[in-house]
């Protein structure tokens, strides 16, 4: 009893320690932090997708072009990675889908076959897809691929390659730079799986962000200590 007489009082004079060194307003650097920590949470609200399975329509993936065209679609955002994934499930060779994003709608996608069975490359260029974007001011590209699996009890396709990771990376830093977001995933048996977002610093600029917690910094002591607490928090 003594001892956790003893733990509480510890536990409570470091309490006590937090909340006086952290009724200071926070300093530049810490609301630069803050803000970026909020600006991530807000994108991934933004890009938060269904995980339930769907089926496709199975006209439409009968017609799908391997040699790779666009199609006009009106589909949400958070449904369309599991749309996507039902379109490349059971195929036996890799294909490619491309979608782009405004305002959580997906309005337009380019679908294509892989050269073989082992690989896939959009026929697209990352400077076409820059075009087609900008052409109609859409913000995002989200790229999908299947990983044909012979043997699903023994083998696990979920995960990117290392070649998918330096292709998203190449394609990210060149879409980036003309403020359009890119997300990849891999699709495996109507699951999709995302590995890579890379946003671009004009989608939900952090400035909008520091400004916020500039309103609200130093303005009274209670306020400076819920912002402490939501930055190490």
């Amino acid at each position: 009893m003594e001892f956790i007489l003893l733990l509480l009082g510890i536990l409570l004079i470091c309490l006590i320690v937090y909340v006086i060194a952290h009724l200071r307003p926070l300093t530049k650097d810490e609301v630069k932090g803050l803000a970026g920590k909020r600006r991530k949470k807000h994108i991934r609200i933004y890009f938060s997708f269904d995980y339930r399975e769907l089926s496709a329509n199975k006209e439409f993936k009968k017609q799908m072009n391997p040699n790779g065209t666009f199609y006009r679609i009106n589909e949400g955002l958070s449904g369309f990675p599991s749309l996507a994934a039902a379109l490349l499930k059971y195929k036996k060779h890799e294909w490619i889908i491309i979608a782009f994003e405004k305002d959580k709608r997906i309005d337009v996608i380019w679908l294509n076959k892989g050269f073989n069975r082992m690989g896939v490359s959009p026929y697209l260029s990352v400077i076409d897809i820059t075009k087609t974007a900008k052409h109609e001011d859409l913000k995002s590209v989200l790229i999908f691929h299947n990983h044909p699996n012979s043997n699903p009890n023994h083998y696990d396709c979920r995960r990117p390659s290392d070649q998918d990771m330096k292709s998203a990376k190449q394609f990210g830093d060149e879409l980036n730079k003309n403020s359009i977001n890119l997300l990849e995933f891999v699709c495996e048996r109507g699951r999709h799986y995302e590995y890579f977002l890379s946003p671009a610093d004009t989608f939900l600029p952090i400035s909008r962000f520091i400004e916020d917690i500039e309103k609200i910094n130093d303005q009274s002591k209670f306020r400076n200590l819920v912002l402490h607490f939501e930055r190490v928090f």
